[in-house]
């Protein structure tokens, strides 16, 4: 992924980056509203180019062309980033029916009321006597809306 908040600066950078220097001045590419008009024939050419190196092999190469760009990460990648995991996105826990599992962490962390994991999310239907008990509902009720199906 690139990411250019000045995208008329990085152009030639990314022009050198993958060997299409002539694009540079094409008066179909040469702003980024000329960019943007004819983006789909523009992406097909990255795609085309993209195509031909490995996503390592293109970070390096764009790196070294002060372009800033990063890897669009599959979720395994993203659960195993030194980043995501120094800054806690991900917790690991003792589920108790899953065992020692890695779950997705809390989006804040605040140093007087920390975040924690304390119980597994209820199943499918699992407080729903209790909830419509709670709500007003008789247990006649509740027993004929499972009877027919309405709630399990």
């Amino acid at each position: 992924m690139l990411a250019h908040l000045q995208p008329d600066v990085y152009w030639p950078k990314v022009c050198r980056a993958l060997g299409i220097q002539d694009m540079e001045k094409d008066p179909r590419f040469d702003s980024v509203e000329k960019r943007t008009e004819n983006a789909g024939e523009l992406i097909a050419i990255m795609d085309a180019r993209f195509a031909t190196k490995t996503r390592e092999a293109w970070i390096n190469i764009l790196q070294a062309e002060d372009c800033i760009c990063t890897p669009v990460q599959s979720p395994y990648e993203v659960s195993n980033d030194q980043q995501a995991l120094a800054n806690n996105y991900f917790i690991n826990i003792d589920h108790p029916d899953w065992g020692k599992t890695k779950l997705v962490g809390f989006p804040w962390w605040f140093s007087e009321t920390p975040a924690s994991w304390r119980r597994k999310a209820p199943g499918l239907g699992e407080h729903t006597e209790e909830i419509m008990t709670e709500a007003g509902f008789t247990p006649e009720e509740i027993k004929n809306y499972k009877k027919h199906g309405i709630i399990l």
